[in-house]
């Protein structure tokens, strides 16, 4: 009696090693044992275990990209930004918090500072609460002179980095994963429905029984 009528293997099992399952899907596992559908399902863990591979590689790449892109932009940040010793003119008000709830400890006071072009320039700048008048606090400005954030720092490169890394293979190896299991379950129920069904017809012949 052929092997397709016997009832399916369990998936899965420890002996299905990816050598295991390479071997199946290119046809040179031909032991008497292995069904057709188990070489399609090798087939489709080749597969999937190749998506994977595929994903990580393209986070690597995107990770390097996203690192490269970052790394010149800090560097840009730091030949056109620049800290200057600024002189507060008004004490610090606080301002409230993002939530909307209470304050925050940074506020706002009315500054001067020299910029680029030793130019005297006047804003507000972030300061600690309680901060008094005539206090100096160093703050970032731009090529105009004026008021800006920080340049990127190292930290801030590769965990940019890391996160498009990471979130290119999450989202790759997901899709992959996700269309392994539809398929690898649509295979196995439409095994089952072939084995009830050849079953049916054999098991009478087998024990003896009168069929339906």
């Amino acid at each position: 009696m052929p092997h397709d009528l016997s009832e399916p293997q369990r998936q899965g099992t420890a002996r299905n090693t990816l050598w295991r399952h390479l071997l199946r899907a290119a046809g040179r596992d031909t032991g008497p044992l292995v069904r057709p559908a188990d070489r399609v399902h090798s087939r489709l863990v080749t597969a999937c275990a190749l998506a994977v591979v595929v994903a990580l590689a393209l986070a690597v790449a995107a990770a390097w990209g996203t690192w490269s892109s970052e790394h010149r932009r800090a560097l840009d940040d730091q030949r056109q930004r620049q800290q200057v010793l600024a002189t507060t003119l008004a004490p610090a008000e606080a301002r409230a918090a993002d939530s909307g709830s209470g304050f925050s400890d940074e506020a706002l006071a009315e500054a001067t500072w020299k910029g680029p072009g030793k130019l005297r320039h006047k804003g507000l700048v972030e300061v600690p609460v309680g901060t008094p008048a005539g206090s100096p606090v160093r703050v970032w400005v731009d090529e105009d002179g004026g008021v800006t954030t920080g340049p990127r720092t190292d930290s801030d490169v590769i965990t940019a980095s890391a996160l498009a890394g990471v979130s290119v293979f999450t989202v790759l190896s997901a899709a992959s994963l996700g269309v392994f299991h539809l398929r690898a379950r649509r295979l196995e129920r439409r095994t089952l429905e072939t084995w009830e069904t050849e079953w049916a017809v054999v098991e009478p012949q087998w024990s003896g029984r009168p069929g339906a």
